[in-house]
């Protein structure tokens, strides 16, 4: 998961990073365990599968919410998603690429697509229901619930119609100015179509009476060029708002205006500045009780969502792959967008909506993010007050670029701070130089000096020594474990009440020579044995 931040708004990339099969192939090359591998991991997996062998060009979302659709290649085919399953419904094969599909029912059990090679293609439930080819090339398609007939726009001056209710073709809508259709799109309250065309021109129609043209709008001025600098731009794609009293349209120019239906002058306009081509245009709420109205551009390199009525970004996203379509998901913040990559792009921004009942976590670990986070203004800064730049000699530098005003003080390079301490103080590398060398010293010479344990005794000195000896020998460095365990021995005989008579009563003094000296011995070695710490003394420091 990658994080984008602009303006203090995030946007969260659920599609970055490898896929599942890449990680596989990955692990099998460097024969190694994914178990201890921190990306593979942390890797969030939306919906299973959602992905293509080479690229991604359309995506959608059923009108329930229920289920995806994409269309990809290579070999073209369509896979239909389950949201609530987060997996892959099924996979149909196509017999060349799709240039469009929609839904024309709640669900996935009917679906139609434009191909490439002029066909149209019907699906249902059960899969491939039937094909028909339409005369020229189509570029885009919409459907009129009303008359339940599906308009097909494209390389020619006319936009096919089909009533699917009698299954058969329609008078085709004549074009009065435009010479081809890039987009088509109805009006979801009213009875209008409007097509998106060449010469910077937008054409609308009465779908009751499609023989007069109702109104043409200049959604590219005269004067803006397209990206290769010739002539009034295209008009690529268009969209009406939900409610259906707004209509967005983008240019080939890169330029994205919004229009009240009832007037020609825009009410807002967005450039994306980079030169590309609009490739699609979309209206979005944040909530179903949310009033603000959002607009969702995306052209070949990049996305921005911004407020149909000022302009002003709501978001934005740039991409290294190209951008295909942009599409959202209904009152919520995740929005998708077809790229010319193997995954499909999956984007969550908190600002502009909750995640979809589907994936109700995603609110759960952006929250976490959050609050995990620690928001540091200023990266390897040193924060420095008036005063203390006084006393550093650096108050000549208030005001240049070296210093970044913050709050009571400023922000300095950490570089820069040392070195204007080091120029402060030069003999401060000198006394901790020999701070450490004394130190050190006196490490060494701790460990060459014995400390002698306990004092002098009358009775048994012999023994007392050879105990103090042992003593001393567990607690230097690098010592073996038996002699730990013999220090261990000597300083619980030393420090043990019971054993005091023993080196201060005559009575009890050991006789240095012969078998008076081993039978001696033989009652303290007994008692060395119940002492704390058990068990037998070395003879070697009992002789």
């Amino acid at each position: 998961m990658q994080v984008t931040e602009l303006n203090d708004v995030k946007v969260y990339n659920l599609s970055a990073g490898k896929s599942l099969p890449q990680f596989l192939e990955e692990a099998r090359k460097k024969s190694a365990s994914l178990r201890y591998d921190q990306d593979f991991r942390k890797r969030i997996d939306i919906i299973q599968d959602f992905e293509f062998n080479i690229a991604s060009g359309r995506v959608r979302v059923s009108p329930d919410g229920t289920y995806l659709a994409a269309t990809g290649i290579y070999p073209p085919e369509v896979r239909i998603f389950d949201a609530k399953e987060l997996g892959m419904k099924c996979s149909r094969g196509l017999n060349t690429e799709v240039v469009d599909f929609m839904f024309l029912s709640d669900d996935y059990k009917k679906l139609v697509f434009l191909l490439d090679d002029r066909t149209v293609e019907f699906h249902a439930q059960y899969g491939f229901h039937h094909r028909l080819r339409v005369p020229k090339a189509g570029r885009s398609l919409a459907y009129d619930t009303e008359s339940c007939s599906l308009l097909v726009g494209g390389s020619s001056a006319e936009v096919v119609r089909l009533d699917l209710e009698v299954g058969s073709f329609q008078s085709p809508i004549a074009m009065q100015e435009l010479e081809e259709v890039h987009q088509v799109t109805v009006n979801p309250t009213l009875p209008v179509l409007s097509c998106a065309g060449d010469k910077g021109l937008m054409e609308s129609y009465d779908l009751r009476d499609t023989t007069q043209r109702l109104r043409s709008l200049q959604a590219a001025p005269p004067d803006e060029t397209d990206a290769s600098g010739g002539g009034a731009g295209h008009v690529t794609c268009c969209a009406y708002s939900p409610n259906g009293m707004h209509l967005a349209a983008g240019t080939a120019a890169g330029v994205v205006r919004v229009y009240d239906v009832r007037s020609s002058r825009p009410l807002a306009q967005r450039d994306h500045m980079n030169g590309f081509a609009i490739r699609s245009v979309a209206f979005h709420s944040r909530g179903p009780d949310s009033s603000d109205l959002l607009v969702g551009s995306s052209d070949s390199k990049s996305v921005k969502i911004w407020e149909a009525t000022s302009g002003k970004i709501a978001a934005t996203v740039e991409s290294k792959n190209t951008i295909n379509q942009l599409v959202f998901y209904p009152n919520s913040g995740m929005f998708f967008t077809a790229n010319d990559t193997q995954r499909i792009g999956v984007y969550f921004a908190p600002s502009l909506g909750v995640a979809p009942t589907w994936c109700s976590f995603l609110d759960s670990i952006t929250e976490e993010l959050e609050e995990g986070s620690k928001k540091v203004v200023f990266d390897d800064y040193q924060f420095v007050t008036t005063d203390q730049l006084e006393q550093l000699g650096a108050a000549e530098l208030i005001g240049t670029k070296f210093l970044q005003p913050y709050m009571h003080g400023y922000f300095m390079d950490h570089r820069l701070h040392a070195k204007l301490k080091a120029a402060m103080d030069p003999f401060r590398f000198e006394e901790y130089r020999k701070e450490r060398i004394r130190q050190k010293l006196e490490a060494k010479r701790t460990m060459r000096t014995r400390v002698k344990v306990g004092s002098k005794v009358g009775v048994n000195p012999q023994l007392h020594k050879e105990l103090q000896l042992a003593a001393e020998e567990g607690d230097l460095e690098g010592a073996s474990k038996k002699r730990k365990v013999a220090a261990e021995r000597a300083k619980g005989l030393l420090a043990d009440d019971r054993f005091k008579e023993l080196f201060a009563d005559p009575d009890f003094a050991i006789e240095e020579k012969g078998v008076a000296k081993e039978a001696a011995l033989k009652p303290l070695e007994a008692a060395l044995s119940s002492a704390p710490g058990g068990g037998k003394r070395r003879k070697k420091g009992m002789a």
